[in-house]
């Protein structure tokens, strides 16, 4: 057998030159990808030298605005208020002059907290003063609370005579393990009863306890209550659409003349914001035209007051880490506006009356 064959030459300096041209091409192309993998751990060892710092100086200014809020708290919140105050309040963001006044101070005293600038202590107290000024803290009045975890209101209203329900989650659902492992969750009315509130044991035994969920209120608690409230809870239940869906829903829980005041998260920022999400963030827009459905329907809405505040401490925006186990005190001395997933927030609180 032949095994020779035979090549044109032409063709033979044509396969070796292109051989060596792609020789050539895939060198320089390794040259410059090993040259941009030095480039770049060069600028991560300069970035992994510099978050040390940068994380410092993050949390200096978080020490600063803690220790200036610290330093304003002692100042000016400091007094003692014997007896409520009849303040009416509109529906209305959280803003450091709130915490000047005597109604917010009267309640922290009831509450058993010492007054600093956190949001939450606003949220607990403007529920606190709104329900006195609408004459629902009082003997003979029914409330229900909707996701109360470890609050102190069921004993803060059970002190004035109120029978409280007070709610939360099943402990058994799933959703329910991040605020159990937070302990911020409640299995029984004992939860509740905060002897240092109200001492009075048969005004605590008549806070009651039920597992609820928030997205199904049941009918049989349908028009069998002065009035009902929530603390931050609406923003968690899966979209903004159904946040709003259970303040509806909760006004039937109402009887005639009854009042429900709510608080949820809100971000002052425009454009887009955060929907379909385990927290979510209410704008403007949605609680006006939500308010115009309701009013629609017949109840009075207490209007809005979207003034963000012109204290220091309103501009002011807390940002993670909330805690912080070398540098970050205990206390969140200045936490009235803050940064969730880089939107601007703050609470709001809102008020709706069911008509007589």
């Amino acid at each position: 057998m032949n095994f020779l064959k035979t090549f044109d030459l032409d063709e033979v300096t044509a396969f070796i030159e292109n051989t060596e041209a792609n020789q050539k091409t895939a060198a320089v192309e390794r040259q410059r990808i090993e040259a941009a993998v030095r480039a770049l751990s060069a600028e991560m060892a300069i970035w992994k030298q510099e978050l040390p710092t940068h994380q410092t100086g993050l949390l200096n200014i978080k020490n600063l605005g803690y220790e200036l809020g610290r330093l304003l708290a002692e100042r000016d919140l400091r007094r003692t208020v014997t007896r409520p105050v009849p303040v009416k309040l509109t529906s209305k963001l959280c803003v450091q002059d709130d915490f000047a006044t005597d109604w917010l101070s009267y309640w922290c005293q009831e509450l058993r907290t010492a007054p600093y600038y956190h949001r939450k202590i606003w949220e607990l107290c403007y529920i606190c003063q709104v329900l006195f000024s609408e004459g629902k803290l009082a003997a003979g009045r029914r409330g229900l609370g909707f996701g109360c975890g470890q609050e102190p209101l069921p004993s803060v209203f059970a002190k004035y005579g109120v029978a409280v329900m007070a709610t939360d989650l099943d402990q058994s659902r799933p959703e329910a393990e991040v605020w159990r492992s937070t302990h911020q969750h409640a299995a029984n009315a004992e939860s509740f009863r905060r002897r240092d509130i109200c001492s009075d044991e048969k005004l605590l035994s008549a806070i009651e306890f039920r597992s609820l969920d928030m997205n199904s209120i049941p009918q049989d608690f349908d028009g069998q209550f002065d009035f009902c409230w929530s603390a931050c809870a609406l923003e968690h239940l899966g979209s903004l659409a159904q946040g709003l869906t259970f303040i509806e829903r909760s006004l039937q829980t109402l009887k005639p003349g009854g009042v429900a005041v709510h608080t949820t998260e809100f971000t002052m920022d425009k454009g887009e914001t955060i929907d379909n999400h385990p927290t979510v963030l209410y704008k403007s827009d949605h609680l006006i035209e939500f308010s115009q459905k309701l009013q629609a329907r017949g109840y009075e809405v207490v209007p809005y007051d979207f003034n963000t505040g012109g204290g220091i401490l309103d501009r002011f925006v807390d940002l993670p880490p909330w805690a912080h186990e070398l540098y970050i005190p205990a206390q969140q001395y200045a936490h009235l506006k803050l940064s969730i997933d880089g939107y601007t927030c703050t609470s709001v609180g809102m008020i709706i009356r069911n008509p007589e």
